[in-house]
């Protein structure tokens, strides 16, 4: 075995896999410790959308959308992390 062969069979990590891993995991330390800190009982959740504006002056799509941001916020917002996260999956499955 020639010092080539020997390195096509090593998985070796490059620079750049050392540093995204330290910067992954210094953002997820700090939500995590934001997450921690947050004091949850003050929030308001949500707000009702009949209370913004009334329901016979808009459209379908204005009703999702003011739906979407105030009495399924956190819903929606959680839905779109997990559909990143599946994103991110398959954009590296496809790579390999």
């Amino acid at each position: 075995m020639n010092g080539s062969e020997y390195y096509k069979d090593l998985n070796l990590w490059t620079v750049g896999d050392g540093v995204t891993s330290v910067v992954c995991t210094s953002i997820f330390a700090s939500l995590i410790t934001t997450i921690l800190d947050t004091s949850w009982y003050g929030i308001i959740w949500t707000t009702r959308s009949n209370q913004i504006i009334e329901q016979d002056l808009i459209s379908n799509s204005q009703q999702i959308g003011i739906h979407l941001s105030t009495d399924f916020f956190l819903p929606f917002e959680l839905i779109s992390i997990i559909l990143l996260v599946a994103l991110i999956g398959a954009i590296a499955v496809a790579r390999q």
